[in-house]
């Protein structure tokens, strides 16, 4: 379907050279056709080279989602660079940590992450070079240099996720496991140049790099939104722009439910939703309210970005699936006494293909964990650590996760990194973060603190939204005066999960 790219920057090239007068991206202030963003994201790499960027070198990428972020995602890709995109939500202290993680030469801002960037350089030990994109483009600037060629199997990107122990992990991708993801995807959404895609996802988050990455392989228009805040302006915006393919999690769903009436929403033909399966409500919400829209229920997980895909017209026959496996990906489950099932089973989801990453950066021992031989030669294949069902047709459904990362609104969180953040409020004697199933949230995010003293759980909550991501931020604070514990005199998480579905936490304060 689309010819032959190993890697990620040749998509630019080849769009810049068929489709170069198209719009390429647009964001609230600027756009730029497929020629310009080519042209100034090459100049761009030059910057970053006279910045002292080499091949194989970390770029933080600590922006908000606009054009700048695009721009300069494609420069990092032109000087053979890793990038390193980073949640403007990000706070200083956590942002120092990951500087010293990555070891990133430069960190890339704007004008409101500059701030918080010059204080996670004051406290980080690892010395990163600042740059502003508000930092003019002009010719003088080493253009006479040549920029490196990578090869496919260079690494692209590091996307830090939660992790387990509360640390994030960096997810080595490299250019052939971009590469392979953009073709499946783009593949199966029969994505084309005529396309307009809205993305109000985060571009930090591999759901939303991945709508950079596709749009330019088949030289659609990526039509990019700070956020959905302010959802009245964004689907304003939307109809606006006459988009075509709208990416969502079931939180925006939520959201624009109640406001779509007042709005044209006729031009959207594709919808993509991940990060839970689409309950049945959902899916009737959305055919009422995109009468158009092919609508595709998908998984993944940012280790192998998409592994499954329900097409829209099994949505209504295999209720609660997430699909059957992406192009060119292989998937199993393998159940308690290590026997790999592909019908009829429930066990550790487990992805073979392109898209499975190289490893978690500086991280041989969570790597090990994940990555294990495969069934042929030397491969690795990826063990998820998500439980999962396959039925008798080889369709998959979700059923938990083995580790105790929750995802909410998209995105992962880790109980750990919560926790630690909250154990820093006064009075705070305990506190344990679990989730909760719920329709909109995927997990709701619940803390259970204990303390001899009267908290106020609104203020916690305000509290935690200085120190914490917005989509890390507790939706309910449950402070008591005593946790129970179990025989072991730990305490009983699993009783607290139980209660956190229903349980005011009135009810335990005695």
């Amino acid at each position: 379907m689309y010819s032959n790219k190993s890697v990620l920057s040749h998509y630019l090239d080849a769009s810049a050279a068929l489709f170069g007068a198209q719009i390429a991206v647009i964001d609230e202030q600027q756009q730029l056709t497929y020629h310009q963003l080519r042209a100034e994201a090459r100049q761009l790499a030059h910057i970053f080279q006279a910045q002292g960027v080499t091949k194989g070198d970390r770029v933080m990428l600590y922006l908000a989602n606009s054009v700048a972020f695009v721009r300069a995602f494609w420069a990092t890709q032109y000087v053979g660079a890793v990038a390193v995109p980073i949640h403007p939500d990000t706070k200083a202290e956590k942002l120092a940590w990951l500087l010293e993680n990555s070891t990133a030469r430069l960190l890339v801002v704007d004008a409101d992450s500059q701030p918080t960037a010059r204080q996670a350089l004051s406290l980080s030990n690892h010395p990163s070079h600042l740059f502003n994109t508000q930092h003019s483009l002009t010719p003088e600037h080493g253009m006479e240099t040549s920029l490196p060629t990578p090869i496919s199997a260079d690494l692209a990107t590091i996307i830090y996720t939660s992790g387990s122990t509360g640390q994030p992990k960096g997810v080595m991708l490299s250019h052939k496991n971009m590469v392979a993801a953009s073709h499946s995807v783009a593949a199966y959404l029969e994505i084309d140049p005529t396309d307009r895609i809205f993305c109000a996802l985060p571009l930090t988050f591999d759901y939303g790099l991945h709508q950079v990455t596709m749009s330019a392989l088949v030289g659609a228009t990526l039509i990019v939104e700070r956020n959905f805040a302010q959802p009245l302006f964004s689907l304003h915006r939307l109809v606006k722009q006459q988009a075509t393919i709208l990416p969502i999690v079931p939180t925006m769903l939520s959201v624009i439910a109640p406001l779509a009436r007042r709005f044209d929403l006729s031009s959207v033909q594709t919808i993509t939703n991940t990060a839970a399966a689409l309950h049945p409500e959902a899916i009737d919400q959305l055919h009422n309210l995109f009468p158009s829209a092919r609508v595709f229920s998908m998984y993944g997980l940012t280790e192998c970005h998409r592994c499954t895909y329900l097409p829209p017209h099994q949505l209504t026959l295999h209720k609660d699936s997430v699909g059957i496996a992406i192009p060119n990906t292989e998937l199993w489950v393998v159940d308690e006494r290590g026997q790999a099932h592909t019908h009829n089973a429930t066990g550790e989801l487990v992805i073979r293909g392109d898209t499975v990453m190289v490893g978690y950066w500086q991280n041989p021992e969570q790597t090990a964990k994940k990555l294990k031989p495969g069934p042929y030669g030397t491969e690795y294949v990826l063990y998820t650590g998500d439980l999962c069902r396959l039925d008798e047709k080889g369709y998959l459904y979700f059923v938990g996760r083995q580790d105790e990362i929750l995802k909410s609104c998209g995105e992962k969180v880790a109980p750990k990194e919560v926790e630690r953040t909250i154990y820093q409020y006064p009075n705070v004697h305990q506190v344990v973060v679990v989730g909760a199933p719920h329709p909109v949230y995927g997990d709701e995010i619940v803390a259970w603190i204990e303390s001899d003293q009267a908290l106020d759980e609104a203020v916690i909550k305000q509290w935690c939204k200085s120190k914490l991501e917005s989509y890390m931020v507790p939706h309910r604070v449950c402070v008591c005066n005593s946790l129970p514990r179990n025989s072991n005199g730990k305490i009983d998480k699993p009783l607290l999960q139980h209660w956190s579905h229903a349980t005011p936490a009135s009810e335990l304060n005695h």
